[in-house]
């Protein structure tokens, strides 16, 4: 291909004919142009259709997390709603043999660590930006609640950890407290529902051809 422009050329320049030579010229250009452009718009398309798949990877890997940790919560949201009702229903034992028939029910804190690891990837690595703006903003209230709930139940794990539910003359301020908790804990994971429920939805609105 080269060779024959060159040869084109050689025969214009023999033939002395310069407007031509400078069309051939300006034609060559425009082809290189021309050429150039094609491959910045062929590259462009490349890195357009590289993110796109990396947000629907991502998208996907928050799914998962969110669903994981609904699924959490609902494990044990039926327990902390069922320990609250029974100490506020639970009357004060009146002696020490009394307590263990109390507190038949009880079988600790239970509370489970949510994870926030696809989301604190997709804001690291950038992608995030890339996301719609209003599920960035409901992910963002998410993931920071959701903290909130982990390092309040990590607070009050460590509290009740290895206090002695036994001791007849703290009983009835222990009880008060781990009502305090679970009535805490009920708010915390009822609300959590209800916005994982939303940024599912957010995430199936906005991103269908995912769940496709």
């Amino acid at each position: 291909m080269i060779n024959a422009f060159r040869k084109i050329r050689k025969d214009m320049f023999k033939k002395k004919s310069f407007l031509s030579y400078i069309l051939y010229a300006i034609g060559e250009i425009a082809l290189i142009v021309v050429g150039i452009l094609l491959a910045l718009y062929l590259q462009n398309r490349n890195e357009e259709n590289k993110v796109k798949e990396t947000v629907s990877n991502t998208i996907n890997m928050l799914k998962d997390e969110i669903d994981t940790n609904k699924n959490r919560i609902k494990r044990v949201q039926d327990y902390h709603i069922m320990v609250k009702d029974s100490l506020f229903k639970m009357s004060m034992p009146k002696s020490e043999k009394e307590i263990d028939g109390k507190l038949n029910f009880w079988k600790g804190m239970q509370t489970p660590r949510l994870q926030n690891a696809a989301f604190q990837t997709s804001i690291q690595s950038g992608i995030g930006k890339e996301f719609n703006p209003e599920l960035l903003k409901a992910l963002n209230g998410l993931y920071t609640y959701q903290d909130s709930y982990n390092e309040y139940s990590s607070q009050t794990t460590q509290i009740f950890f290895g206090t002695d539910l036994t001791d007849f003359k703290s009983f009835g301020k222990v009880m008060r407290s781990i009502q305090m908790s679970m009535n805490d804990l009920y708010w915390y994971e009822k609300e959590l529902i209800e916005m994982l429920d939303h940024n599912l939805k957010q995430i199936d609105s906005l991103y269908p051809a995912i769940n496709d």
